[in-house]
């Protein structure tokens, strides 16, 4: 019987000697805070456009800054926990 050969993944993990929990403690601690500070601070940046005409390519602005806004709150939300 043949054993399965090791994915690009497994031979990455070996080579690197790092396991997932430890990737992902690494990872995940400034993507929380990048989030966390983006979700405070982006109010302030799409705030003077609802002051405008929300037409074209300003109404395209804010709907992209109020999506990046809420991805932020998705991944910031654990923050300090």
């Amino acid at each position: 019987m043949s054993s399965a050969s090791p994915t690009g993944v497994d031979r990455l993990r070996e080579s690197v000697g790092v396991d997932a929990q430890t990737l992902q403690a690494t990872v995940a601690a400034p993507v929380r805070f990048v989030g966390f500070w983006a979700a405070v601070l982006l109010p302030f940046a799409y705030t003077p456009l609802l002051f405008t005409d929300l037409q074209g390519s300003t109404m395209t602005a804010f709907l992209a800054l109020l999506a990046v806004h809420v991805c932020s709150l998705v991944l910031g939300r654990q923050y300090r926990n």
